[in-house]
């Protein structure tokens, strides 16, 4: 029998006695304990983000459903002056399907400035030049 008689072995459990913190003393900065979250749950949730960008890469269907459809009717009773119109459902997704084409295409010009640039983050003033570079105008005058 290992450890005494009758006894059972104790694996990996041991008393681990805590150092007492110094003292502190009144001329040096002690750093205030932490708010948010620890580097482990951001770790996590960087992991989760990143997991669903690869996801959403290799997808195809397109990303924005219902409120494409509140934004085209909006966008329909603005111009018509106050009629709503009726569209088949055909018709909105092509619709879809380009304004996405489009808008994918507008940022990964926009990400190429933005490494041109020597930053890795995509700004606002990179988006402004791609729009500027392939000549699209602010809105519509």
């Amino acid at each position: 029998m290992l450890g005494g008689i009758g006894g059972r072995r104790r694996r990996g459990r041991q008393r681990i006695r805590c150092r007492k913190k110094a003292p502190h003393k009144p001329g040096t900065h002690r750093p205030a304990p932490s708010l948010g979250t620890s580097s482990r749950t951001l770790a996590r949730r960087r992991h989760g983000i990143l997991k669903e960008i690869r996801t959403l890469q290799k997808t195809t269907h397109l990303l924005l459903r219902k409120t494409f459809c509140c934004l085209a009717r909006e966008i329909c009773v603005q111009f018509t002056s106050g009629v709503d119109c009726n569209r088949q459902a055909q018709a909105l997704l092509a619709l879809q399907e380009a304004a996405e084409a489009f808008l994918v295409h507008i940022f990964e010009d926009a990400y190429l400035l933005s490494l041109h640039a020597g930053h890795i983050t995509l700004f606002p003033k990179d988006v402004q030049l791609a729009w500027r570079i392939r000549g699209i105008k602010e809105g519509l005058d």
